[in-house]
């Protein structure tokens, strides 16, 4: 395993630079605006069945893209934002090569930080998935065919589900396939100095609970792991760690660093079927 990250030798600054990706990225928002249009793009050229409730906070509606044809695999794509930000029409772009190429996309939202906590966040991922399985029928699709997938804080919500003991739940094994990881922070102990914990408003008694890296994994399913080329040094020390601990339980993961990418134009890239990432999830998935 890749060896454990010293923060301490850090300064504040220093992290923040690597592990903010709105400050590694300056142009950030023009990025932020594009996927807003190409969500827009796609939902105009597909099938999709808009802000469906899921669970009783404000945000909690999911875009539905069902399958064109029956026993499709689902793709539940978790948004980012560092769990305080952005929403689901920023990722809607994803489900274009995955549709087209014969899967189903489920887009759930979730509430925010601060008006939530993060462990409310996790909750709320929990009963997306729950609840998608429900309605795999509704998406032409297979309920044990479900890949949970997500960028930056929805890779993180993500991994959270493959850590979760799904035998609380009544399932005699967890509701997942597979799982795609993109640009993730799976190790939450810088979080704790940055300037996102303003609202996030982490201690230190959660971040063991509440980081994948420091969780037993009760699911060993394929799974990718990428993060962008470009991304500064720390953010993509996340994925290698985390790719590491799978590989320990005897997962198939495929760790992919793509060049010149940086963390936003990576999940943009998923609107692209020839993007090497795009064209990594439609071979795992189908």
């Amino acid at each position: 395993m890749s060896p454990d990250p010293d923060y301490d030798l850090y300064s504040d600054q220093d992290l923040s630079r690597q592990m903010m990706p709105r400050i590694a990225v300056p142009d950030h928002e023009q990025w932020l605006a594009r996927d807003l249009a190409l969500s827009e793009e796609a939902k105009s050229r597909l099938s999709v069945i808009p802000d469906q409730r899921y669970g009783e906070g404000p945000r909690q509606l999911a875009d539905l893209f069902p399958a064109t044809r029956p026993g499709a695999p689902i793709v539940l794509f978790f948004h980012g934002g560092f769990w305080r930000a952005l929403s689901k029409d920023h990722v809607g772009h994803v489900a274009g090569p995955l549709v087209e190429r014969g899967a189903a996309v489920v887009v759930p939202g979730y509430d925010l930080c601060p008006a939530v906590p993060l462990r409310t966040v996790v909750a709320q991922a929990r009963e997306a998935l729950l609840w998608t399985r429900q309605r795999a029928r509704q998406l032409n699709a297979d309920p044990d065919r479900i890949y949970i997938a997500g960028n930056s804080a929805g890779a993180h919500l993500a991994a959270m589900m493959m850590a979760e003991d799904w035998s609380r739940h009544g399932l005699p094994r967890a509701p997942v396939a597979g799982a795609i990881l993109v640009t993730g922070i799976f190790d939450l102990r810088p979080v704790l100095r940055i300037d996102v914990n303003e609202d996030v408003r982490l201690t230190a008694e959660d971040v063991a609970g509440l980081s994948p890296q420091f969780l037993p994994l009760h699911c060993r399913v394929p799974t990718i792991v990428a993060a962008g080329g470009a991304e500064p040094p720390l953010w993509i020390e996340q994925s290698r760690r985390f790719a590491a601990k799978l590989s320990t339980t005897g997962a198939d993961v495929r760790l992919m660093e793509v060049p010149g990418l940086h963390h936003f134009s990576i999940t943009q890239s998923l609107s692209k079927h020839a993007a090497p990432l795009t064209r990594a999830i439609l071979d795992l998935v189908h």
